[in-house]
């Protein structure tokens, strides 16, 4: 690799020495590229691209779309522009003045417009695209790659997507790859900005993630939001953390696309023999089957919460940041934490939660004892390497750490998948198998009859949960000790609507619980405070763009995008 890393960087530079001057004094540049994105209920998104360029040669501008993969571009115009059907590249800059076109290709189409007089110029440019949002096995998704200015790289870019209804931490997943920046939720939709000049004929490619399937789309493609995912993560880095640069990480997946036909047929065939084997069904294929079946209880009383994660995740359930602040809840409960507020300094009066650690078990976060230590451990020797002399950690504390430590909790949440996997097999919930397919070994996981049956009592708990949202006043059905209950509607990411119903619907009881049991419901509050401080921390140090909470993007990864045909100016 580091080998071909310097015959590269070689070619490059004699490539600059010989013309790179030359080049460069004539190079039209971009200073500002903008898309707003509309998203229909049909997954079509009506894309505005607002330009400011400074141009210097060439008699028009294109943008190529050449990787649709079932998808269209039509009712493409420029603003201020007239549509020519007839548009000849070969006309002049005068001719082309004030007119735009589209031309077919052997692989698309060409969106392409004219330059007109040279110098400073802004352009704003509208189409459409259908199926930008696609079907899933679990979920739908829309994975594109904005890139639209190819060799004419934006020192500045922006991106806004918004939808038919508002999109939220509840509803999407985000993540942004190839380029520098911070992907978020605001307002409604999603925004980027780009944190430094894009990099030419390089992926902007935004992931969008929807588990619970929203839109009403036609287009379906073969493959979990998980393995879209892992496609997409393949290559990532964040903050700059010294993996291969994204134009190397863009040569190398360029060339591996360049077969995608065959490779699709492949991939499709292996999986249809893995689902014939019994390969486990998808969170998508188990929501299906459990459509419509509520099941009221705890769905595992196996072992601990955190042995089902990896089914959670099944279903878009079940992360990191769900498990720190279930354990919170628990630790709680069982009266091995206390919480405390604290008055903060500044211009408004703020209370600051502090947790007490009433007993320690000398855990090493960076030292962890497979042997001796489960996840829950893991995640208590966060605190115990947090805590001060005597035992007690602050918000502000916590989300220093976290920031400074973002990639190692990384690693950690990444170790959930793989751990919890182990101890399922261990207990005789899923097996490891192997199927073949043109003489290579395919390895799956499928789950035994005791299997099948957890992970339908996990789907089902999440419509018992959806019932409760629906109509809360249906919670004075609930007959389960509600601590437990709380705990596990936090793993779904709905242990706040949960308490936010009983506070609304039993106010005389929920105070009288937080006078019996101050530990947990007297400070449920300021346990949700400080579990959001830790991953705020992350967010800073860049870990939640591999979570689908948004922040950091990568500079590298996003394989599997549609889009991105580049183009420039000629």
């Amino acid at each position: 690799m580091k080998k071909i890393v310097s015959c590269l960087m070689l070619l490059m530079g004699i490539g600059w020495i010989v013309g790179g001057q030359t080049v460069y004094a004539e190079d039209n540049s971009m200073s500002l590229i903008e898309y707003d994105v509309k998203l229909l209920e049909n997954g079509t998104g009506i894309v505005t691209e607002h330009r400011k360029m400074n141009m210097t040669d060439g008699t028009e501008l294109y943008i190529e779309m050449n990787n649709l993969q079932g998808s269209e571009v039509t009712d493409f115009s420029v603003q201020g522009f007239s549509n020519n059907p007839d548009w000849d590249s070969n006309d002049s800059r005068e001719e082309k003045a004030e007119e735009y076109g589209i031309l077919e290709t052997d692989d698309g189409v060409e969106l392409v417009w004219g330059i007109g007089e040279y110098g400073e110029k802004e352009y704003e440019l509208t189409y459409t695209i259908t199926n930008m949002v696609r079907q899933l096995e679990d979920g739908q998704a829309l994975n594109w790659n904005f890139n639209t200015y190819g060799e004419i790289a934006p020192e500045a870019m922006n991106i806004k997507i918004n939808g038919p209804f508002d999109f939220t931490q509840k509803n999407v997943d985000i993540w942004g790859f190839g380029y520098e920046g911070i992907v978020e939720l605001a307002n409604g939709g999603l925004t980027s900005e780009a944190q430094s000049q894009l990099e030419a004929d390089g992926r902007l490619v935004i992931l969008m993630q929807f588990p619970d399937s929203p839109f009403d789309v036609t287009v379906q493609a073969n493959q979990t939001l998980e393995e879209q995912l892992d496609k997409s993560q393949d290559g990532a880095t964040y903050n700059g953390d010294g993996k291969l640069s994204g134009w190397l990480l863009s040569l190398i997946l360029g060339i591996v696309l360049g077969i995608p036909s065959l490779l699709g047929i492949v991939f499709w065939r292996i999986e249809v023999r893995k689902k014939d084997a019994g390969k486990m069904r998808s969170g998508y294929a188990l929501k299906k089957r459990n459509k419509g079946q509520t099941y009221g209880d705890i769905p595992y009383t196996d072992g601990n919460i955190f042995d089902v994660s990896y089914l959670l995740q099944q279903i878009q359930h079940g992360t990191f940041e769900d498990y720190f602040f279930a354990y919170l809840l628990k630790w709680s409960k069982e009266e091995r934490i206390k919480i405390h507020t604290k008055e903060t300094d500044g211009w408004f009066d703020k209370e600051d939660t502090v947790i007490e650690l009433l007993q320690r078990q000398n855990y090493s976060f960076n030292k962890f004892d497979d042997e001796v230590m489960n996840f829950e451990d893991k995640v208590w020797s966060i605190l115990e390497e947090v805590a001060d002399l005597s035992g007690k950690v602050s918000e502000k504390d916590m989300k220093k750490w976290s920031k400074k430590h973002a990639k190692e909790l990384s690693e950690l949440a990444t170790s959930m998948k793989d751990e919890s996997k182990d101890i399922l097999e261990t207990k005789g919930y899923i097996r490891q198998e192997i199927t073949t397919y043109l003489g290579m070994k395919l390895p799956f996981i499928s789950a035994t009859r005791e299997g099948e049956r957890l992970f339908d009592r996990i789907a089902q708990f999440e419509n018992h949960l959806n019932d409760l949202e629906l109509d809360e006043s249906l919670s004075y059905k609930q007959t389960l000790p509600w601590e437990e209950f709380i705990i596990w509607a936090t793993l779904y990411g709905k242990g706040s609507d949960v308490v936010e119903s009983l506070e609304k619907f039993y106010p005389e009881q929920w105070n009288d619980w937080v006078v019996q049991y101050p530990y947990f419901y007297g400070g449920y509050h300021g346990l949700y405070g400080f579990s959001h401080s830790m991953s705020s921390g992350m967010e800073s140090g860049g870990y939640n763009a591999a979570t689908g909470a948004g922040g950091s993007t990568s500079i590298g990864g996003g394989g599997g995008a549609i889009g991105g045909g580049g183009g420039g100016a000629r």
